[in-house]
């Protein structure tokens, strides 16, 4: 049996963590645990950069990590940061110095691509996570420095939404703004109310929401100081409600539970973040699976190692899902949509030989096209660029900032000539600019069989033939305009593939 070590460490807004995995065909195994309270983000929400003396203790601290790996001959390992690293002016130099003074690579995930690890951590945790949510659930997944709230439904994300409640930006604002300990909560308690009934009005509205599954370091914290009994995962509405009030009275959090002051600051907004989602879900039952990000790497780590399978949920679908109630909010053609995605797949398959792209650039190009007709709700003078921006102002669960970045790319360039112009060329390396451009083809080549929005084209197959892509129908309609509208988009397709898309009617 072979038995692989591995470690995560996550650099977050007021704790960094590592965690040591033993991973193998018979599981994973927590081997050892190590973190150390700092306040980065604290920093960050106030002037914007993290300082110095901080980034100094930082890179002490990953230092003896490093040391701490050595030990148990770790080789494999994955670094990460989130809103605190992201949000500070200074990021680049931050990450250059910790790899530096330590040898870490660390990532900076965006914070779609941070919650969905949390999300596989959840999923991870529990056999049968995806008959749980084939009812109505809600994830609150409240961070330092913003919150996540999923709605599941039929077995896949309904959607997900993000805001900026997170525990330590929330305490860092009332303590500027409240003059005594019971003013400052009933300003917090306005304050969270605020997004927390946009959210209710918008996105959970009249859905039955059965369960909340609550993760975040918080939570874990209070149900394990204030549970009197051995903490458990599952508690009912009315119970969570008694710890909750337990703690709003309690006075001094630190000393009545033993935490060290940059714990205690953060664990009453964390808390009453939770208990207001709460409320607007009318959830019965919570549900704290006790995971961490860390968790969520290990998992991951696991299944790209070919370890072990510990999914039994596909995510990729979760972000379809995610494009799709996007796009559903914004299209109003969804047949000539489906029509785009499915032939756009198609020739995708089709040319595999020419383009050598994998699946997460099928996936990418999927996503484009559920999207690509956004802007037409904005402006039908320019939609193009209104689909762009939508992408961009738009978080899809599991994209990496780059990776929507050509999403969104791609949905513009759907009808405008792409030209791989200078502000292009800022944003992307040779290597991704080629596979935008691949991708860009595709799809301008599956839109233009669609020209006139009727789907005329049935049974279509799609042959590499004597350098051309055969795209054969099988249709009595008349084609003219769609034949126009493909020959007007296929300069790209040729100068990529090297190859030219020719029109075969077969009338039946």
């Amino acid at each position: 049996m072979t038995v692989t070590t591995f470690a995560a460490i996550d650099i977050g807004s007021y704790e960094v963590e590592m965690v040591i995995y033993e991973i193998s065909s018979k599981g994973i195994k927590q081997l050892d645990h190590v973190h150390h309270i700092i306040a980065l983000g604290r920093d960050t929400y106030n002037s914007k950069t993290v300082s110095y003396g901080l980034v100094d203790e930082l890179c002490e601290v990953l230092y003896d990590f490093v040391n701490i790996m050595k030990t148990y001959h770790v080789k494999n390992y994955r670094a990460i940061a989130t809103s605190a690293i992201r949000e500070a002016q200074n990021s680049i130099n931050i990450i250059d110095r910790i790899k530096v003074r330590t040898g870490l690579r660390v990532e900076v995930l965006s914070n779609s691509e941070q919650r969905l690890i949390m999300y596989e951590a959840v999923a991870s945790k529990k056999e049968g996570f995806g008959k749980l949510i084939e009812k109505g659930v809600a994830m609150a997944d409240v961070g330092s420095g913003s919150s996540q709230v999923s709605l599941f439904d039929n077995g896949s994300l309904i959607t997900t939404q993000n805001v900026r409640l997170g525990a330590l930006r929330v305490n860092e604002m009332i303590e500027k703004l409240a003059k005594s300990v019971s003013s400052s909560l009933a300003i917090m308690e306005e304050y969270i109310d605020t997004d927390v009934e946009v959210l209710k009005k918008l996105f959970i509205k009249d859905r039955k929401i059965e369960c909340l599954i609550a993760v975040g370091d918080n939570i874990n914290w209070f149900i394990s100081r204030l549970s009197e009994n051995q903490p458990r995962e599952y508690y009912s509405r009315d119970e969570f409600m008694e710890l909750y009030h337990k703690l709003y009275l309690m006075g001094n959090v630190g000393d009545r539970l033993g935490m060290s002051a940059e714990q205690a600051a953060v664990v009453l907004p964390s808390m009453m973040i939770y208990k207001k989602i709460l409320d607007a879900s009318d959830a019965q039952t919570l549900w704290i699976p006790g995971v961490r990000l860390c968790d969520g790497m290990a998992a991951e780590f696991a299944v790209k190692d070919k370890k072990i399978d510990v999914f039994e949920h596909d995510f990729n679908n979760d972000i379809i899902a995610a494009a799709r109630n996007i796009s559903k909010r914004y299209s109003w053609n969804k047949e000539h949509v489906k029509f785009v995605e499915k032939n756009a797949l198609a020739i995708f398959d089709a040319t595999k030989k020419l383009h050598a792209l994998g699946k997460r650039e099928r996936l990418l190009l999927q996503i484009a096209c559920i999207l690509h007709d956004c802007g037409q709700y904005i402006s039908i003078m320019k939609p193009a660029e209104c689909s762009y921006n939508i992408v961009m102002s738009t978080e899809i669960i599991g994209l990496s900032h780059l990776e929507r970045e050509m999403v969104a790319n791609i949905a513009k360039y759907t009808t405008m000539d792409f030209n791989a112009d200078d502000e292009l060329s800022g944003i992307f390396t040779d290597e991704t600019m080629l596979t935008l451009s691949k991708l860009t083809a595709i799809i301008k080549i599956s839109n233009g069989l669609d020209r006139g929005h009727k789907q005329k084209f049935k049974d279509t197959k799609y042959v590499l033939k004597n350098r051309e892509l055969q795209i054969i129908t099988q249709t009595y309609e008349d084609i003219t305009l769609e034949k126009g509208a493909s020959c007007g988009r296929v300069s790209l397709f040729e100068e990529v593939y090297g190859c030219k898309p020719v029109i075969i009617q077969k009338r039946r």
